[in-house]
């Protein structure tokens, strides 16, 4: 452990996703114990409450640490939330999930002071202070992974709205007559190119007779982890990436779509922020090229020369989200 690291106090950070709950304990960027578990399919806050908790208990325990020796717990959640009243607000991929004092929840259970703020906002907080954009002053940070999420830091500091709402990047309109998204809005970048996004519209192909490739890659693949289900098999944007590497042509278009996607919102991300670095996070962007080559293309050929010359695309360096 560096000594700077070491400067910094022993907290605990826990990560509500759609898919999974992560919970570590940390000092400064050192981790000194990682857990994940999954949200589960009926991702209500009566049964994912309690996993929470067993989460941070178990991320201490494997640290050694009694809660008495930490200063705090901050909890990262999909947003919308209201960061000041430590609201979980109606975030579209946690079903149940509607004005839930999650704050308050996890004050009663640790009587320690706990800090709630959207998942993107965080991780943008910490890009900007132990990863890609150490050194910047204004970045984005995008994670496109089971959702899609935004942070923004302008001049140093994360920018919040009114209600701390701002930076709902995967609710920008990338398709103005597109599909209506759990969120209320008309055609989200969150629709088309994240992970339940991509996975929606090739379940829609595959119920309208399309993709039967891409069917036998699934049923051949049944037991795989997923986030969509048909039938007895899995789709995931995992078997779509798959099925494309392979010439599937459903799989090909849908993720053609889901780039093209990611590229117009990158556009409209420069032209809002000007930013210095645009950091892309989540578990899709393991999907390199496939995703980002195409988006990026767009980006050169969409977006304003000089925002765009002075905008470095990088990948996050935490890790995915």
């Amino acid at each position: 452990m560096t000594g700077e690291n070491t400067s910094y106090p022993l907290v605990v950070g826990v990560d509500l996703g759609g898919t999974q709950i992560r919970a570590a304990a940390l000092q400064g960027s050192t981790l000194l114990s990682r857990v994940s578990m999954l949200t589960g399919e009926n991702g209500t806050p009566e049964r994912v409450v309690p996993r929470l908790f067993r989460a941070v208990d178990q991320a201490l325990s494997e640290a050694h640490l009694s809660r008495k020796e930490i200063v705090g717990i901050g909890i990262a959640a999909p947003g919308p939330l209201n960061n000041r009243t430590g609201v979980v607000l109606s975030p579209p991929n946690l079903p149940g999930w509607r004005n839930i004092p999650l704050r308050e929840i996890f004050e009663e259970q640790y009587q320690l002071p706990v800090y709630l703020e959207n998942d993107a906002n965080a991780g943008a907080l910490g890009e900007y202070l132990f990863g890609a954009g150490r050194g910047s002053q204004d970045m984005v940070y995008l994670t496109i992974s089971t959702g899609i999420g935004g942070g923004v830091i302008a001049d140093g500091r994360i920018l919040e709205g009114t209600a701390g709402t701002a930076g709902e990047l995967g609710h920008i309109t990338v398709d103005w007559r597109g599909e209506l998204c759990g969120c209320g809005n008309v055609g989200c970048l969150e629709g088309l190119a994240s992970g339940t996004g991509i996975a929606r519209r090739v379940l829609e192909a595959i119920g309208r007779g399309e993709g039967e490739e891409l069917l036998a890659l699934a049923r051949q693949q049944n037991s795989s982890p997923g986030e969509s289900t048909h039938e007895t098999f899995r789709v995931d944007a995992r078997l779509v990436a798959q099925g494309a590497s392979m010439g599937i042509p459903l799989a090909r278009r849908v993720l053609d779509e889901a780039a093209e996607a990611l590229g117009v919102g990158l556009v409209n991300i420069i032209h809002l922020f000007n930013p210095e670095v645009i950091a892309l996070g989540g578990g899709l962007m393991q999907m390199g090229d496939q995703l980002l080559a195409p988006a990026l293309a767009i980006v050169r050929r969409r977006a304003m020369k000089v925002p765009r010359e002075l905008a470095r695309i990088v990948s996050a360096e935490l890790g995915p989200t």
